[in-house]
């Protein structure tokens, strides 16, 4: 006869898909929330000419800014898997090494995305609020909360240009299923290109010169 079988998670436990997503929850409201006041806030406080009169190029600029904040979102992840392993008893069954490559990606296309809503906001309770219309939509078209196979196709395909969605793919790959450098290279690449991609509207968004 003919009989379903559940590879991983069968028991289907949801504490332990909701916490193989954790971190990058946690990650992405973090990276937004430290990075969304940068420049804006700059602006504000009159600042931002001072940047400007640097000689330096708009690439260093946001550069400068996001790589001190890499140190903080990996204690972050490792935090959240440690108390995740200690209360919950679910550590993760794969590489640790892949899981901190597949995060470096991450971390910095959502810092640098926020340093994007930075450059757009022209005050920061506009930044606040883009920050937020960003991270609501990641929390729930990424499939951090309920399976994205499960979504209807169009908004599974919004849901593909968030970059928590590969993230959480990757990490549950590592976390649930024991996966290893190679199981999470397409998510790895996507998001290295996603940052890439972010990096270039940044350069056409800062210039060197005031408005």
């Amino acid at each position: 006869d003919v009989r379903q079988r559940f590879w991983f998670n069968r028991t289907l436990d949801d504490s332990q898909f909701f916490l193989a997503g954790l971190s990058g929850m946690l990650l992405t409201n973090l990276c937004l929330s430290i990075t969304c006041l940068g420049l804006v806030g700059e602006r504000e406080r009159g600042t931002y000419e001072q940047t400007l009169s640097l000689p330096t190029s708009p690439l260093e600029i946001v550069l400068g800014k996001l790589l001190p904040l890499v140190a903080i979102c990996y204690v972050l992840v490792f935090a959240a898997t440690l108390e995740t392993g200690i209360v919950f008893g679910i550590w993760p069954r794969g590489s640790l090494v892949s899981l901190a490559v597949a995060t470096l990606p991450f971390v910095l296309a959502s810092l640098a995305i926020g340093v994007f809503v930075s450059a757009l906001a022209r005050s920061s309770a506009q930044a606040v609020f883009l920050s937020v219309f960003f991270i609501m939509p990641s929390f729930v078209l990424s499939g951090v909360m309920t399976p994205y196979q499960l979504m209807p196709d169009l908004v599974r395909r919004i849901g593909g240009i968030l970059p928590l969605r590969w993230y959480q793919i990757a990490s549950r790959r590592i976390i649930e299923r024991g996966g290893g450098m190679l199981d999470v290279l397409v998510p790895t690449v996507v998001l290295t290109g996603m940052f890439f991609v972010v990096l270039m509207l940044l350069k056409w968004r800062i210039k060197p010169r005031l408005d």
